[in-house]
């Protein structure tokens, strides 16, 4: 019984590694009002991300989304309306990270994987 249980956590295992991470996407809000999020699948060279823009030192507008990983924790200045904005990408790495509920409320595959297995062996 347990090479069955065995052989199906490397089964899980090899199906979860080829998932494909997904992110939700908000194409943009202001002054911190929520907005309308959809479920968005990253490419393989993205990461989940939460994109700020700041002008005069104030939070005025966010986006989520996919992000290429070379964005990842840098800044980038913007002009619209003759604001100059100072833009900053958050990435993270687990599927809807870039929740509101943040990074800490993922399970991995890791933990997600070991809480099956342990399941499963308890009706053993």
């Amino acid at each position: 019984m347990g090479k069955i249980l065995l052989l199906c956590l490397a089964v899980l295992t090899c199906v979860g590694i080829g998932a494909a991470l997904k992110c939700l996407k908000c194409d943009f809000t202001i002054f911190g009002i929520p907005c309308h999020t959809t479920t968005i699948t990253c490419q393989d060279n993205q990461l989940c991300a939460t994109i700020r823009g700041r002008a005069a030192g104030h939070k005025l507008i966010m986006k989520k989304n996919c992000v290429d990983k070379g964005k990842c924790h840098t800044n980038d200045n913007s002009t619209f309306a003759d604001i100059t904005y100072s833009t900053s990408y958050e990435c993270c790495e687990g599927e809807f990270c870039n929740s509101a509920a943040g990074a800490g409320a993922q399970l991995s595959l890791a933990a997600g994987l070991a809480g099956l297995g342990a399941w499963l062996a308890r009706g053993l």
